[in-house]
């Protein structure tokens, strides 16, 4: 009897909606805390990806990792680090996120934290 309802139906459809929208939401403001890891990698390659500003594609033999400005994994430093990988180099790094290729969905690197095993000191800029 309440299945035949339309007005019920729709609200389970919004229900429904409402709840999809706020886990998809509730996951990207607690990605950082949950997809959080400290690997090590050597560069195979890396691209511009397009024209797009502040987005960077990282190769490695395994995975390919985005260096991108992202507000939910607090970072806007995609610019400053991109110049510091070099083909060939081993890197200890900090990511976050998920590696799903057939989604096109990357792991962001966040930090360098070594460079070849020496580690890296990434001060705050100043401005004058």
């Amino acid at each position: 009897m309440f299945i035949a309802n339309k007005l019920f139906r729709l609200s389970v459809f919004f229900g429904i909606v409402i709840l999809v929208l706020v886990v998809y939401f509730g996951y990207l403001f607690f990605e950082p805390y949950l997809t959080q890891d400290i690997i090590t990698i050597e560069i195979i390659n890396k691209e511009r990806f397009g024209s797009e500003p502040s987005k960077y594609l990282i190769f490695t033999k395994d995975e390919v990792f985005l260096n991108e400005n992202n507000y939910y994994h607090e970072k806007d430093n995609a610019d400053e680090i991109f110049p510091m990988f070099t083909r060939g180099n081993k890197y200890k790094v900090k990511v976050v996120g998920t590696y799903w290729p057939s989604l096109n969905r990357m792991r962001n690197i966040v930090k360098i934290l070594e460079i070849n095993g020496v580690p890296v000191k990434q001060e705050p800029i100043k401005l004058d």
